[in-house]
C-alpha cells in the first residue's frame, strides 16, 4: 500500500509539473468541457437573421396606430364611394348653400351602382318632392355617363320635338328616376373611374349644381367632377 501511494503521488507531482511546463492552469474546470457556449461567429449570425426581424419589426401598438390612422383619413388612391366618402361630400354641400344664402335644399349622394348612401334636408320649408329630384338628378348621371344638365340640353338645344319626345319617354320609362335639369353631377376618382354622383334639389337649377360641384371642390377628396365648371351667376363666393 505504502508503494501505490507513492507511485500516485508522484504520477500527481509528474502530471503538475507537465502542465505548468506546458502553461496550463493548475486546476481544470469541468464546466469548461462540458458546458457548449456559443461561439462569437454563430451570435452575429443570429443577430444579423432573427434579432434584426425582431428590431426592426413594428410593435402591436404601433400596428393598431397605423391601422387606425388609415382607416380615419380617407385617400383617393382606387377611391370608390362608401358611406364616410359620402357623408363628408353631403356635408360639404350643404355647407355650400348655407354660406351662399341658397334656399334649404336636400342632397342625396349615390354610388356607381346608383345606391343611395346619404341623403340630408336642410332645416326649413323643403317641398315633399325635393328628396326625389335629388335622387333623379344622380341618378341620371350613374345611369347615362352624364351630368343631368347635359342630359337635358343633349336632347333639348336644338328644339327637336323628335327629340324632346324621346327624352320625355326615356323618363317615363325610368318611372320617375331621371331628372333633366341641372342640380346632378357625375363624380369621377384619380383613375378617372366613375365612383358615383351627387344631385341636389331645392334652389334654382343653376344654383342647386353649383352646391354639389362646389361642394366636391372643397372637400379635399381630389375626385373630378362633370361638369368641370359651374354656370351659377348667384352665387356669393
Amino acid at each position: 500500500m505504502k508503494l501505490l501511494a507513492a507511485s500516485l503521488s508522484s504520477l500527481l507531482v509528474t502530471t503538475a509539473s507537465a502542465f505548468r511546463t506546458a502553461g496550463l492552469p493548475n486546476r481544470i474546470l469541468p464546466c469548461q468541457y462540458h458546458h457548449h457556449r456559443p461561439s462569437r461567429i454563430s451570435t452575429t449570425i443570429l443577430k444579423g437573421s432573427y434579432l434584426d426581424d425582431l428590431s426592426n419589426a413594428p410593435s402591436a401598438q404601433s400596428r393598431a396606430l397605423s391601422t387606425t390612422t388609415a382607416s380615419t383619413s380617407p385617400t383617393t388612391t382606387g377611391t370608390q364611394m362608401n358611406l364616410e366618402i359620402a357623408d363628408l361630400l353631403s356635408n360639404s354641400v350643404i355647407t355650400t348653400a348655407k354660406r351662399n344664402n341658397f334656399p334649404p335644399i336636400v342632397v342625396s349622394v349615390l354610388d356607381k351602382q346608383a345606391n343611395t348612401l346619404v341623403q340630408k334636408r336642410m332645416d326649413g320649408d323643403v317641398h315633399v318632392a325635393f328628396p326625389d329630384f335629388s335622387y333623379a338628378k344622380a341618378y341620371t348621371c350613374v345611369a347615362l355617363d352624364v351630368s343631368s344638365r347635359e342630359f337635358r340640353d343633349k336632347y333639348t338645344t336644338q328644339n327637336d320635338a323628335s327629340k324632346i319626345a324621346q327624352l320625355n319617354s326615356m323618363m317615363s320609362i325610368s318611372q320617375g328616376k331621371m331628372a333633366a335639369f341641372p342640380g346632378g353631377i357625375l363624380l369621377r376618382n384619380e383613375e378617372n373611374v366613375v365612383i358615383g354622383a351627387i344631385g341636389v334639389s331645392g334652389a334654382a337649377g343653376d344654383e342647386d349644381e353649383y352646391a354639389a360641384l362646389r361642394g366636391v371642390w372643397d372637400s379635399g377628396l381630389g375626385l373630378s367632377t362633370w361638369p368641370a365648371e359651374h354656370s351659377c351667376t348667384t352665387a356669393l363666393d
